[in-house]
């Protein structure tokens, strides 16, 4: 991957920025299994063409040195400890933060955002921290919870108090029990996600099957019905024929405005969907709609 540096920023901050290729050849990691097939295949391939600047990998090197400064040996627990398990010849892998033998407890240090507090936006912690606790099981350690321990990196004072759904500590604790039942699901889901990578990496580029709409995590498109000289609008409907009725209720001068949806991973936090026929396709695509819809109006 090629970083670049766009705000002549010093040679240690890039180094430090600078990342190593995920995945060993014929290796899954925990935080690689829970994205779409083809973003892991596209990464793999395509990984020497990467590009991505050193500004925007802040927040990376912000959680590398806080797992640095919170990983510390305790009386009954490890700390970045490596597990593997080999499934159908692949290996999935897994570094887990700390592990409290003498409880059954996997810690996981997290910088986030408070947003995900608000919106409980915990299924891909849900799924990593599953993933390593079945690691620990088939390399015989038992485990009772799984505990993320996540500092919040826009938490505001204000807000907190201004917000009953705003987290009201910096620090937010996310856990949950871990059960037989809970091993077997993820069981599931790890030998469905090695068939579906074993099946798609005989494949090309292009006939790869797109990240599913939750990997991608797509908001659906909108219908907004507006009011000529209001930005905002009156309001949204998932579908065309609600927000009709309402504009033709209202007075003259409303119109109905599409919104496509958007895929906010690909847009944003994807590295690789320059190399994405479907992302590509699709911003075509919405580009074009977006221009007849402005020439109409």
């Amino acid at each position: 991957m090629k970083i670049t540096n766009k705000l002549n920023l010093p040679a240690g901050f890039v180094k430090a920025c600078s990342p190593e290729k995920h995945n060993a050849q014929g290796c899954l990691s925990a935080t690689t299994l829970i994205m779409g097939i083809k973003q892991i295949l596209l990464m793999e391939r395509h990984w020497d063409e990467l590009e991505d600047d050193v500004s925007d990998r802040l927040w990376a090197i912000w959680g590398q040195a806080v797992h640095s400064l919170m990983e510390s040996e305790g009386e009954n627990d490890f700390t970045e400890q490596k597990m593997a398990y080999k499934v159908k010849g692949v290996t999935v892998t897994g570094t887990i933060d700390s592990y409290d033998m003498k409880h059954g407890i996997i810690f996981d240090y997290k910088t986030a955002s408070v947003n995900k507090i608000k919106f409980k936006d915990f299924k891909d912690w849900y799924l990593q921290g599953m993933i390593y606790a079945w690691l620990l099981s088939k390399n015989k350690f038992p485990v009772t919870k799984c505990r993320f321990i996540a500092l919040l990196k826009d938490f505001s004072k204000t807000e907190a108090m201004r917000d009953y759904q705003y987290p009201k500590e910096p620090v937010y604790v996310f856990e949950f029990p871990v059960t037989l039942q809970a091993l077997f699901k993820i069981e599931m889901f790890i030998n469905n996600k090695v068939n579906e990578y074993r099946r798609c990496i005989k494949l090309d580029d292009n006939s790869i099957p797109p990240c599913t709409p939750e990997e991608r995590w797509e908001k659906p498109p909108k219908f907004a019905v507006m009011k000529k000289g209001l930005k905002k609008a009156v309001r949204l409907f998932d579908e065309k024929n609600a927000a009709e009725q309402l504009a033709e209720e209202k007075s003259a001068g409303h119109y109905i405005e599409h919104r496509p949806g958007e895929s906010i991973r690909c847009q944003s936090y994807c590295l690789c969907s320059r190399f994405c026929n479907f992302y590509c396709d699709k911003s075509k695509t919405i580009a074009y709609e977006t221009t007849e819809e402005k020439a109409a109006a």
